[in-house]
């Protein structure tokens, strides 16, 4: 079974400095357009679309490099797991990004973009092995720390 981790105040502080970094004018831009505006089935459109220095390219390039930073921060165990993947959405928008990396990956290298690929299959784990509907993956995190200090 899933044990929750303590969330420190250090795992707070970085996850404050990482909101810092997605809420610069030029995260919210990105990630206005992608909501609004971005459509790539695949790589091969995605260079169409979105030829390299564009717009699109660049905000998508803004949003991958986001979400490899975070994928560092979490695999070398930097930032609780649990208080990221509470909180981001990542989840949301890697399905329509994940065929673009791959794509990249077989053209450029395939270490282009290798955290941000493990962070979002670790977070398809978390949610399949944590998460739980109205916040009861906490509770039961805590419910397990309280019978913990009890024995």
């Amino acid at each position: 079974m899933y044990l929750l981790t303590r969330v420190t105040k250090n795992d707070a502080d970085i996850f404050l400095k990482m909101l810092d970094s997605m809420s610069t004018q030029q995260m919210q831009e990105a990630m206005n357009w992608f909501n609004k505006d971005f459509s790539a089935k695949d790589y091969s459109e995605f260079k169409k679309k979105y030829p390299q220095g564009s717009i699109g390219n660049n905000n998508v390039m803004a949003i991958l490099v986001n979400f490899e930073m975070q994928g560092v921060l979490v695999s070398h165990g930097l930032l609780n797991e649990d208080l990221y993947f509470d909180f981001s959405g990542i989840g949301f928008i890697w399905p329509r990004l994940e065929k673009i990396v791959a794509g990249m990956r077989k053209e450029m290298d395939e270490s282009l973009f290798e955290n941000a690929v493990w962070l979002a299959k670790r977070q398809k784990e978390w949610k399949k092995g944590v998460w739980r509907p109205n916040l009861a993956w906490k509770l039961d995190g805590a419910s397990a720390k309280n019978q913990k200090k009890k024995k």
